[in-house]
């Protein structure tokens, strides 16, 4: 059996998005928190606010657009981010098995 990440917003329509050049305005309606995010977070918000999205797919999207020193470590910074928005209720990580 193999597991693949899947990212998207909550289903419960409870966190809204407004972005602005490269920003991100995300208010959370459980919370009552907004949160302004810049950089591969906001990115991040562009891309699940439109679809869900796998982990492997959305690295190797911020990876194309993100131009990065190579002392950075693209990959954990992301994992990071999405860690850090999962624990705040704005996206949620899951894992999916397929057969």
């Amino acid at each position: 059996m193999n597991g693949e990440i899947s990212i998207e917003l909550p289903m419960d329509g409870k966190i809204s998005c407004r972005f602005y050049l490269d920003e991100c305005v995300i208010y959370n309606q459980f919370s009552a928190e907004t949160h302004l995010i810049g950089g591969v977070g906001a990115e991040i918000f562009n891309v699940i606010s439109k679809k869900s999205i796998t982990r492997n797919q959305l690295l190797n999207y911020i990876r194309n657009i993100f131009i990065v020193e190579m002392d950075c470590d693209l990959e954990t910074h992301m994992d990071n981010l999405l860690q850090e928005y999962q624990d705040l209720g704005l996206l949620v990580v899951s894992m999916n098995y397929s057969a």
